[in-house]
């Protein structure tokens, strides 16, 4: 997640994941490529790549747009987290008031790294800003720059 617009009435960041469309795209093309050498050369086995070169297709088709956007905003006395997916819109919010500040939430497991995902913290709920988990650094910059943004 990061930070594509911050003035001191309205704090704008956005998480636009590209690495599982990427991946999906190569894989996809990858298994097209191979469906369309053996069926050039007359095998039925063509079938299976290119079906699943189809469904890696469809996958990326709805991947594209899916991404986050947190706003908080003075002026409107606001804090708003909209996800856009294959499934839709999403809206959760909260009066910017009720927000005590922002935290990184860990899950572990003991195959594997720690991942992380940044939340806001009102008295009611934990509104999450992204619906995955993350590693690397993007959770904690998110929450540095929310609560640097909220003076606490």
């Amino acid at each position: 997640m990061k930070v594509s617009r911050s003035t001191p009435d309205r704090l704008v960041l956005e998480h636009r994941p590209r690495t599982r469309m990427l991946l999906l795209a190569v894989a996809g093309i990858a298994a097209l490529t191979v469906g369309a050498v053996l069926a050039i050369v007359g095998s039925w086995l063509a079938v299976l790549p290119l079906a699943a070169g189809i469904v890696l297709a469809a996958l990326v088709h709805f991947d594209f747009p899916a991404h986050a956007s947190v706003t908080l905003d003075r002026r409107t006395g606001q804090a708003e987290v909209i996800w856009l997916d294959g499934a839709g819109i999403t809206r959760q919010g909260a009066p910017l008031g009720d927000i005590a500040g922002a935290e990184v939430e860990t899950i572990r497991s003991h195959e594997g790294p720690a991942m992380d995902r940044a939340v806001l913290i009102t008295p009611a709920a934990r509104i999450r800003l992204t619906r995955d988990f993350h590693e690397g650094p993007a959770p904690a910059t998110a929450v540095a720059a929310i609560n640097a943004w909220l003076g606490r």
